[in-house]
């Protein structure tokens, strides 16, 4: 495999769609971790599962990459994270419908304490919940821009949406989201960082 820094994309694509399997285990090698990390903060305790279906769905519909034609230019990893992102959201979409128990439990760290992990136990269960309650177009863009980190700009690109949309649908999934926690009784607890 190439070094990261001789990583040609297209290339790689190119020869994967050819049939060539070193290039695919390149390709699955250099993304995995980028893979792992969307779908664990977007499908949680189910991020293998989403990892695996990511790869699986890639592998089916690499022909469908556009990067060398009609969007000459578009990177392979910005649609490989859009995939990524979908995936995960399928996942955990099918893990909430089939149960009703709240997401894998994430082992706290070292630091705190009894008190401060039941609080925040609470506190990502509540923030869940009032999650949940909006619309999911409006939760798919809050989960892009608030757990991953991504800037507007970015959020577009991998939900497929226009920028002005991404702003909109922020701002509206923040007043749904401060809506529920007020009908909670906890909005001045939580809202703080909104």
């Amino acid at each position: 495999m190439a070094r990261a820094s001789e990583f040609d994309e297209h290339d790689v694509v190119r020869r994967c769609r050819a049939g060539d399997g070193d290039a695919w285990r390149a390709l699955v090698e250099r993304y995995q971790d980028m893979v792992y990390s969307i779908a664990r903060r977007v499908a949680g305790a189910a991020a293998d599962d989403a990892a695996q279906e990511t790869f699986l769905r890639v592998f089916r519909k690499l022909h469908t990459y556009r990067g060398d034609g009609a969007r000459a230019g578009a990177k392979f990893s910005s649609w490989l994270y859009r995939v990524a992102y979908n995936c995960a959201c399928d996942v955990a979409s099918a893990r909430r419908a089939a149960s009703a128990l709240p997401e894998g439990y994430d082992p706290p760290d070292d630091g705190p304490g009894p008190e401060e992990l039941a609080a925040g136990a609470e506190h990502k269960r509540i923030t869940r919940e009032a999650l949940a309650s909006i619309r999911p177009e409006y939760r798919n863009v809050l989960e892009l821009y608030y757990l991953t980190g991504k800037s507007y700009e970015q959020v577009a690109e991998v939900a497929d949406l226009p920028l002005g949309t991404v702003k909109s649908y922020i701002y509206r999934g923040k007043k749904e989201v401060l809506a529920s926690l007020r009908r909670m009784g906890v909005a001045d607890a939580l809202a703080g960082g909104m």
